[in-house]
């Protein structure tokens, strides 16, 4: 196996970073379920299919299973964008080139969300992380894979334009790991005076509300501020009182959430009639 590993320096990257995702993700869990305990939320909900179905993102995702799948194609684009290589931030001293590199993706993760829920076929595949109802911290994870895939693809232009190496941008995806961890959470915290820098569990919770006046804002991934300054900033005082898309009611499984886009793109959204106690998709 070691050797194996010192031959192939991808594998060893690989298990590397999945193990610190791994680190980090639990350090993440662990920490918003103390929280929750203190708060005396109800556990029973890690026990529902809506949040097994989940955690089974959860494993896809944090278990570098996606990151296998992809990378054919990051391996086969990589060399062939040579030319973005400008290394931008690379003569800026360490601190202020993690800074400006964080509040930049930040900046352009911000607009890459409002264009998701703007545009149509975006919105399709982003709509399978809205379809949850009974949001838990493992909700970060409920992404369609094609939703991940294309904005690992937008991203890669100005991750070359930056040109900062893996040493200093992995802190800024751990980061941005425990904060959309902690703000799917079913924590109450609104962050007092700091609710218009950072996104907290009550702001985000916001925009997953099923309430029309709540949930038409809310962008921010980590900052609050873009919201701020750009007229998206809805107030939040405690938790939205119901979650998901007022008649978009899709089955708690893997395989309806996949085909949910492709229904929404070919005009035949899922919909869910009530007969008698029973409940029908179409």
């Amino acid at each position: 196996m070691l050797d194996l590993l010192v031959r192939h320096k991808f594998i060893e990257e690989l298990v590397m970073s999945t193990l610190m995702g791994l680190g980090v993700y639990s350090f993440c869990a662990i920490v918003v379920i103390a929280a929750e305990l203190r708060q005396r939320s109800d556990m029973s909900i890690y026990a529902t299919r809506n949040a097994l179905n989940d955690l089974a993102y959860v494993v896809f995702y944090q278990c570098s299973i996606y990151n296998i799948v992809v990378m054919p194609i990051f391996v086969f684009l990589a060399p062939r964008l040579h030319f973005a290589r400008a290394g931008w931030l690379l003569r800026l001293p360490p601190v202020a080139a993690f800074l400006v590199c964080w509040l930049l993706f930040d900046f352009l993760n911000y607009w890459i969300h409002r264009l998701q829920h703007a545009v149509g076929p975006l919105w399709a595949f982003h709509s399978v992380h809205h379809t949850q109802t009974r949001l838990t911290f493992f909700t970060s994870n409920r992404i369609h894979v094609l939703e991940q895939l294309y904005v690992g693809l937008l991203m890669i232009i100005p991750a070359y334009l930056l040109g900062l190496p893996q040493p200093r941008w992995l802190p800024i995806v751990m980061l941005q790991i425990f904060s959309e961890t902690m703000q799917h959470s079913r924590l109450t915290w609104t962050f007092g005076s700091l609710r218009r820098l950072l996104v907290s569990p009550a702001f985000h919770s916001m925009h997953h509300s099923a309430d029309p006046r709540e949930y038409n804002g809310n962008y921010g991934r980590v900052f609050s501020v873009w919201d701020a300054l750009f007229g998206t900033f809805v107030h939040a005082d405690q938790p939205a009182r119901r979650q998901g898309v007022e008649g978009m009611v899709v089955p708690e499984t893997l395989t309806a959430q996949f085909i949910h886009p492709f229904r929404i793109l070919a005009g035949r959204p899922m919909s869910v009639h009530l007969d008698a106690g029973e409940v029908h998709v179409a």
